[in-house]
């Protein structure tokens, strides 16, 4: 097995999904590649992995971006690691038993850690620029992953500011005089 920087992006960004899902917002990928100081691009390559492996939901619209596909708990490093790592072959050589061996130990290890153990021990902060948008998460079953709708917080009552059009302000000139 072998752990790639791609994987470690892979699972910083994950976390950072997993905090804002908690929280009940979607998270857009330029907000993560900003955080994280990650090209877009190849963030899109990641997270192109991780849906394709059931570990994220992408949105649209208003409040769009990414959520879990699963419950935190649901989600060890080595779903992330398998969904983001390169194969590698470990045979061959008289110490390939010794590789072999490793290589299921540290997957064993590594299927035992779960986001949820890593986002009780790392504070991660919530986008400040989402507290508009609240995503709504609606359980179904245990056994299918969560469906998300985007709902917007009611807004305060607006004070009217005058004519929005270069058109609507040539009316109120007329109007006023």
């Amino acid at each position: 097995m072998r752990i790639t920087t791609k994987c470690k992006i892979a699972v910083d960004a994950l976390l950072e999904i997993a905090a804002h899902t908690e929280k009940g917002y979607a998270i857009s990928l330029p907000i993560v590649s900003k955080r994280l100081a990650i090209s877009h691009s190849y963030l899109e390559l990641i997270f192109s992995s991780l849906k394709a492996a059931g570990l994220i939901h992408s949105h649209r619209g208003p409040g769009g971006g990414y959520s879990l596909a699963k419950m935190p708990e649901a989600i060890s490093i080595k779903d992330i690691v398998d969904s983001t790592g390169d194969p590698q072959s470990l045979e061959g050589g008289p110490s390939a038993q010794l590789w072999v061996n490793l290589d299921a130990h540290m997957q064993k290890q590594m299927a035992q850690i779960t986001l949820s153990h890593i986002l009780a021990n790392t504070a991660i902060p919530i986008e400040p620029s989402l507290a508009r948008l609240h995503l709504k998460l609606e359980k179904t079953s245990k056994t299918k992953a969560s469906k998300a709708s985007v709902e917007k917080r009611p807004n305060k009552a607006k004070k009217p500011t005058g004519p929005n059009s270069v058109f609507s302000f040539g009316k109120y000139l007329l109007h006023k005089q």
